[in-house]
């Protein structure tokens, strides 16, 4: 490449004392300040009831104000290095909004719950912890694909469908909750969900594992095969590079019609909250890890647990990882019914749909309601 046009930042791995990491850093720190911020304000409306209970509001609190400092601290020193100056701005004016908004230890008062509300507290917590911890762990260590930049393309697409998703979260509960209760109310065996809740806590979250992946695993081979939700989960499949971001790219309606259908066994045997939490809480990291750019090697506990390596063979458009893979938890089903592959030592050559969809988030949307439905195999084997 000539020096009249040198390789943009987006096109070049950061290193440690360019400036480029910390610049980046202090603009995420600066937007979430502001949201979390936000959340403190206005907990009625932007916070998620179901997850309130378990928070320890205190240690967020503490969370933050050290964050925001670290924040401060990074846009500082990435100015005295030479990083860009416009993500600094974004960053630094963030956190002195989040403190003209009252700061980390921002008072409110009691208030009553509205029937819908922003899940921004989950949106915050999720990006924070899980952003914070794949982005070290794909940068730091042995990747898949070790010449993957961080930002690479569509990143930017997927964070967005990771916010939409995730502030969505309200809807999807309302949802799922009044479609188990309207719909399966009739079935609720209180014999049975007695003998759940006496169950230890352990085999509690086994069998809320199964039970949901009983029906991940019905519900995901039917996005596949019917030409019509393929076309639907069609947008989960086109990132052609996969990371930690990449698994929230999820037209609107699959994560709706997907939790309430998984709501349903876990409504019927009345699991506790602190077994949904756990279940919760399991599932975001695992979402998460399996779709990440991390290489591992886990040994036997691939034939116990969804891998980093499994599901990518999933989202392969090599022609031998076609209809394979679809369990979300444990590959129990896959290997009961036929769909289970697993190459010891090898990894997929090609992502994505081999029939491109629409790049935009609003075209992904519409993308189902347009044009001729096509069978998956013809578009995926041609």
């Amino acid at each position: 490449m000539s020096e009249a046009n040198p390789p943009s930042d987006a096109n070049v791995r950061p290193r440690i004392g360019e400036g480029r990491i910390g610049s980046f850093l202090c603009a995420a720190i600066g937007i979430l300040s502001v949201a979390a911020v936000l959340c403190l304000r206005f907990p009625a409306f932007l916070t998620t009831p179901e997850l309130r209970p378990h928070y320890d509001v205190e240690l967020l609190r503490l969370v933050l104000a050290v964050s925001m400092v670290i924040g401060a601290g990074l846009g500082v020193l990435s100015l005295m290095l030479g990083g860009p100056r416009l993500r600094v701005a974004i960053g630094l004016s963030g956190l002195f909004l989040a403190m003209l908004l009252g700061g980390p230890y921002v008072h409110y008062t009691d208030f009553a719950q509205p029937r819908f509300y922003f899940g921004l507290d989950w949106l915050v917590l999720d990006l924070f912890f899980t952003g914070v911890a794949f982005v070290f762990l794909e940068f730091a260590f042995p990747r898949v694909r070790p010449d993957q930049l961080p930002l690479r393309e569509g990143w930017r697409l997927d964070l967005g469908y990771f916010g939409v998703n995730h502030l969505a979260i309200g809807v999807f509960l309302v949802v799922s909750t009044h479609f188990a209760h309207d719909y399966f109310g009739w079935a609720v065996n209180p014999w049975v969900q007695a003998h759940v809740v006496a169950l230890p806590g352990v085999l509690r979250f086994v069998l809320v594992i199964l039970a949901a992946d009983a029906v991940e695993y019905a519900s995901h081979r039917a996005y596949h095969e019917v030409p019509f939700l393929w076309r639907i989960h069609a947008i989960h499949h086109s990132p052609e590079a996969m990371d930690w971001l990449s698994g929230s790219r999820l037209h609107f309606f699959e994560p709706l019609v997907t939790r309430a259908f998984v709501l349903v066994p876990v409504f019927l045997l009345g699991f506790p909250q602190d077994t949904i939490f756990a279940y919760l809480i399991f599932i975001s990291v695992q979402s998460v890890l399996i779709h990440s750019n991390i290489k591992m090697n886990v040994g036997w506990l691939r034939y116990v647990v969804v891998t980093t390596q499994f599901h990518h063979w999933h989202h392969a458009s090599d022609a031998e990882a076609i209809d394979k893979n679809y369990t979300a938890h444990t590959p129990l089903f896959d290997l009961l019914f036929g769909t289970w592959h697993l190459p010891a030592d090898r990894w997929p050559v090609r992502y994505g749909t081999i029939k491109p969809v629409p790049g935009g988030m609003i075209g992904q949307f519409l993308h189902p309601f347009v044009g001729p439905v096509t069978d998956f195999r013809e578009h995926r084997n041609k």
